[in-house]
């Protein structure tokens, strides 16, 4: 058997809660962690785990005066996914991005409901 590794975006801080079995239940995986400095154009993802509830803050220290830094990070998720990508997560973060809400604490609730702890929507 041929495997095939399909990309994860790791998003936020806390991979060391996450098993590998864990990851590898959504086998084939390569889980891919996406640190403060941003995306690597050499993978495309095909699912995104938020690690925590308060992944936000790795990205930006000012989300509660602008939310364009996080904007920006989920642009880049919707940009480097794998084009017809089934991904619950990416359907969530293109729904903000068409109606982004006018108000930092508006997103911060959206945001919040990005992380899944059982990791069962990737």
């Amino acid at each position: 058997m041929v495997k095939t590794y399909r990309f994860i975006a790791l998003l936020g801080d806390g991979r060391e809660r996450y098993s590998d079995e864990e990851l590898d239940a959504e086998w084939p995986t390569e889980p891919v962690v996406i640190d403060a400095f941003g995306f690597s154009d050499v993978y495309r993802y095909s699912g995104f785990v938020f690690l925590n509830e308060d992944w936000y803050t790795k990205y930006s220290r000012n989300w509660q005066i602008s939310t364009a830094r996080i904007d920006q990070v989920l642009v880049d998720l919707v940009k480097y996914s794998v084009k017809d990508c089934s991904s619950e997560n990416l359907a969530k973060i293109k729904a903000y991005l068409q109606s982004p809400p006018e108000w930092p604490e508006e997103a911060l609730a959206i945001w919040k409901g990005f992380y899944d702890p059982d990791l069962k929507r990737i």
